[in-house]
């Protein structure tokens, strides 16, 4: 099948329609908080979700990526799929429980967490969505229809739950109880479809499965957990050094960033099944099928960046940004836009790292630079604010590139040697 055949280019619509409500329900809700909550309120309300999305990294302990690979490479054969969907949603569950135990264990004995602690639990119902999400195995088999279904329900939840309730000041502490909501409810929907077309059958676990998977993707686990840290740890460091209203700041950029950042992610989930699935049959093949998906999602991002950078001003005024803050808002909102660009160009060579199984290097790579991250936020964040900030995570991106490039360069050559018939 051609990467651009009508069928591939129906399945990017169909995911990218239902991938698009992530993109516009934080422009729909963002300005609100703003307005009824201030930036104080949405810096809470931020670092809320961060702290779920890094628990998010623990209990999706690699289904996302090894999950992912795996229902691909097996997609035809009933019984392994059963064993695989099984096993993943165990081993989730006993870490959904621990990090239940530990989490409210720090929440109500931290005093940073402690003086929110409504929110922060709040705040986990997102992880228990997160847990039940089967988006994975949806990538796995390519079915992009039940993502969409299950993302856009969630997401109306949301915004309905949200502009039904969220009426005062105070009220910014239920912002992520209903993101939680919506996704538990939605998620539900898609893991009962596949339930019921598989036929799987539930009244027996095995605990050994489980605990194999617990074991083999441990260090590969971890180094997925750095990851989350690298992405949504910042703002919490910014509130702890700067304060709510700075993080507000932080979160109204980021927020905006993260539209690209959100449709690279969705970009990289959509192709990587495939990838992976083409690579397995003939490697040759496979890197063109890559550079093909790439190359043209390159040009098409950066197109969107460039239009973003120039008309800046604009968009932070639809985002209710003070006429005051406005000029450096915006210096450190374009400053802020370089990070997606060096992302488009990591994630693909993020996809090779785990399709050349090159997992081991990967996980140091990632936990080496997220460490180096947070010395270079705490000190640059310290010294120029978040202009500190977004410096840090552009050099971090830099060097990300250079270290997978560099590991993937004995790849590029061996199909280089192939290609020549050496």
């Amino acid at each position: 099948m051609s990467v651009f055949s009508k069928q591939k280019i129906k399945d990017f619509f169909i995911y990218g329609l239902g991938q698009g409500i992530n993109i516009v329900s934080p422009l729909l809700i963002l300005p609100y908080i703003i307005i009824i909550c201030g930036e104080e309120g949405l810096g809470k309300v931020g670092v809320g979700m961060s702290m779920a999305l890094i628990i998010n990294g623990i209990v999706d302990y690699g289904s996302y990526i090894n999950g992912v690979k795996e229902i691909s490479i097996n997609r035809d054969n009933k019984q392994v799929l059963e064993q695989h969907f099984k096993a993943i949603y165990f081993s989730k569950l006993m870490l959904l429980l621990l990090m239940l135990f530990f989490v409210g264990i720090i929440i109500l004995t931290v005093p940073f967490f402690a003086r929110e602690k409504e929110l922060y639990f709040f705040s986990f119902l997102i992880v228990i969505g997160q847990f039940i999400n089967p988006t994975w195995f949806f990538q796995g088999i390519e079915n992009f229809k039940w993502i969409s279904i299950v993302n856009v329900v969630s997401k109306l939840l949301y915004i309905g739950l949200f502009f039904a309730f969220v009426k005062q000041k105070e009220d910014y502490i239920y912002v992520n109880l209903f993101f939680g909501l919506g996704a538990i409810i939605g998620n539900c929907l898609g893991l009962l479809w596949i339930i019921k077309k598989y036929g799987f059958s539930l009244n027996i676990f095995k605990v050994q499965p489980a605990l194999t998977i617990l074991k083999t993707e441990f260090s590969f686990s971890v180094s997925q957990l750095f990851l989350s840290m690298y992405q949504y740890a910042p703002i919490i460091l910014i509130s702890y050094l700067g304060g709510d209203f700075v993080a507000g700041q932080f979160r109204v950029i980021d927020q905006i960033v993260s539209i690209f950042k959100t449709y690279l992610n969705m970009f990289f989930y959509f192709v990587y099944a495939n990838i992976c699935y083409v690579l397995n049959q003939e490697i040759k093949r496979g890197i063109n099928v890559w550079k093909q998906y790439n190359g043209v999602n390159f040009l098409f991002l950066s197109t969107l960046l460039f239009v973003f950078y120039y008309h800046a001003d604009f968009i932070l005024r639809y985002f209710k940004i003070d006429e005051i803050q406005l000029k450096a808002t915006a210096e450190y909102f374009r400053m802020a836009l370089i990070v997606p660009f060096l992302v488009s160009i990591s994630q693909p060579l993020r996809q090779l790292m785990f399709a050349f199984n090159e997992n081991k290097i990967y996980i140091r790579i990632t936990i080496a630079t997220t460490l180096l991250n947070f010395i270079l936020l705490v000190f640059l964040t310290k010294q120029d604010g978040l202009k500190g900030t977004f410096l840090s995570i552009i050099l971090i991106e830099l060097l990300i590139i250079v270290l997978y490039y560099g590991i993937l360069l004995k790849h590029f050559r061996q199909n280089l040697k192939t290609a020549n018939g050496i």
